[in-house]
């Protein structure tokens, strides 16, 4: 996904422009005692003592001591889900900085979950090849936060940065700190950031972030005079910028023809003046300007489903509060009834909400699970099933295993272990009684799987012969990546064999070999980061085979275990198996 952030920077003497912002900081400087007392007089450098010596002639020898790095601070220590301190053990600098910027946002709550721990685990910084420099470290620390707020962290993102030294925080990440702020929809604290930070920096973004919190609190006057100087020093202009706040000040009757740049700011002005966000700026948006436009109570529920939904399948929404916007949307009874009597594939964000609510409520068990059929359905037919199974998981509440056909038992099956939830996903495989969603339930168990071999024969067959290769492929690699020894699966092995080869693109050779070289040597953060961009295509977790194979292989040879089976399940289940 692009990052639609824009960076622009004015000519050195735009600082007079914030003349006006730092008054009070002046002001409040006044305000404190005036020192009567001179300084003391700093010592010469000449006159400093020479070492001093113990009894025996000794010298006492004082040493600088070596700048700390404080790339890697994080909030998640082990104990609350991180990764070791020592997780860069091994490491080199040049790969974690040359490949942290690529990793993107993705449809995978593992790849997502392990991408979270890597970027959010509290640990010693990866080793550079010469004297740690100071100024690298900052570098690595703002790209690092970068990537957090990329993938839509937002609440974490926020605590992180707070949690900071202020000597360690520059320009990029006070702005990541101001655009998480108003992703959270605290436009109070946002602004605050804003008006106390503005005098650090001289950048244009800042000054069209003070215009955005003069527009948002109804001050126009002085909103337009920014707009006027900014215009006066010659900054670059920004037409999508200007016309939401034309927008806000003529009360909606502007119009804004796109919005190509939709990130949390500009967002929250497009709520204040209550105007939708249009399609394709979802399309394109940060996860964490979804995740705030769908949060944002000056819009209808309505018109925040689609973000909400994509920043749900996005990791950046938690599967309640998507749940919460969908029953949020109210609904005529003569279009519930209708819905009871023709459950037809949903087409929209409101015809799932609609849906929703027959799923969650209501004494008629068979309309609810004809409901739930119906978004499942629908989920995987938009490549996001694994996602939204958190959302669907509720719903099953209350539903008895003993009145559901084996049809809806696999169904049910599938959404609670796609949670993580075997347990209550144990009555419904046993209802199915079929091999395929047995064999989830044994890829989704700790431990080498111990598949009987006519299980993964019969479940590689169950979807016909022209998907039998190519599950039966994908079921022998899923398979041996978690420990399985081939020679058990011989009686799959023959349709394994007649799997077609893949169209699809295979990582560089460097990031192949170091992923391996990481995985064997057991350094544990850079064989997480190198499986993640494995794993990843386009936004997705990736179908090809190998390459599931590769990272489910590289994850166990580290000790991730759990994570190597979350990663073969979701692959199962985005197959179809």
């Amino acid at each position: 996904m692009p990052n639609c952030r824009i960076e622009r920077r004015l000519r050195p003497h735009f600082a007079v422009w914030f003349v006006a912002a730092t008054l009070l900081n002046i002001a409040a400087a006044a305000a404190q005692p005036i020192q009567l007392t001179p300084n003391p007089t700093p010592p010469n450098p000449s006159s400093v003592a020479p070492p001093q010596s113990l009894e025996g002639g000794d010298q006492i020898q004082v040493s600088p001591l070596a700048p700390v790095d404080t790339s890697w601070i994080g909030l998640l220590g082990a104990a609350k889900g991180g990764f070791p301190h020592d997780m860069w053990n091994g490491a080199h600098r040049g790969f974690v900085v040359a490949t942290l910027p690529q990793l993107q946002p993705v449809t995978s709550p593992e790849l997502t979950s392990l991408a979270r721990r890597l970027l959010l685990s509290d640990a010693a910084a990866p080793a550079s090849a010469g004297i740690a420099d100071a100024a690298a470290g900052s570098k690595l620390l703002a790209e690092r936060i970068d990537r957090i707020y990329a993938l839509g962290f937002v609440h974490d993102g926020s605590a992180l940065i707070e949690s900071l030294p202020d000597t360690v925080v520059t320009d990029p990440i006070d702005r990541d700190r101001v655009e998480l702020r108003f992703a959270t929809n605290d436009t109070t604290g946002a602004c605050n950031d804003v008006t106390t930070r503005i005098g650090r920096y001289t950048e244009a973004w800042w000054a069209r972030a003070l215009i955005a919190c003069q527009a948002l609190a109804g001050d126009f006057a002085k909103a337009s005079l920014g707009q006027s100087l900014l215009a006066d020093q010659k900054a670059p202009p920004d037409p999508e910028f200007d016309a939401l706040i034309r927008l806000l000040s003529e009360h909606g009757a502007a119009r804004v023809a796109r919005l190509g740049d939709p990130t949390p700011l500009r967002v929250t002005l497009l709520a204040a003046a209550k105007r939708p966000l249009p399609a394709e700026a979802i399309a394109v948006a940060d996860p964490v300007a979804l995740a705030g436009y769908a949060g944002n109570g000056n819009v209808p529920a309505d018109e925040r489903l689609a973000a909400g939904e994509r920043a749900e399948a996005l990791g950046a929404l938690p599967p309640p509060d998507l749940a919460a916007l969908y029953g949020a949307i109210n609904f005529k009874p003569e279009e519930l009834e209708r819905a009871r009597r023709s459950m037809r594939p949903p087409a929209t964000a409101r015809d799932r909400a609609l849906l929703y609510t027959l799923a969650k409520s209501g004494n008629d068990v068979a309309v609810r699970a004809n409901a739930i059929e119906a978004l499942a359905a629908d989920a995987e037919r938009r490549g996001v099933f694994v996602p939204e199974a958190a959302v669907l998981a509720p719903t099953l509440a209350d539903i008895p295993v003993a009145s559901a056909d084996a049809k809806f038992a696999g169904i049910a099956a599938r959404i609670l272990l796609a949670t993580g939830d075997t347990a209550d996903a144990k009555p419904w495989v046993s209802a199915a009684g079929d091999k395929a969603t047995l064999l989830l339930s044994l890829i989704a168990a700790p431990g080498v799987p111990h598949v009987d071999a006519s299980v993964a024969h019969d479940a590689a067959v169950a979807a016909g012969d022209a998907a039998a290769g190519p599950r039966a492929g994908l079921i022998y690699v899923l398979l041996t990546a978690l420990g399985e020894d081939p020679a058990t699966l011989a009686e799959l092995t023959p349709e394994a064999l007649t799997a077609p080869a893949t169209p699809g693109a295979l990582p560089n050779a460097a990031l192949w070999d170091e992923q391996q070289r990481a995985a064997a040597n057991a350094q544990l953060g850079s064989t997480v980061l190198a499986s993640i961009l494995i794993a990843e295509s386009d936004g997705h977790l990736t179908s090809e085979s190998l390459l599931l194979g590769h990272a489910i292989g590289g994850l166990r040879a580290v000790g991730l275990d759990n994570d190597a089976h979350a990663l073969a399940l979701e692959a199962a289940l985005n197959a179809g198996i």
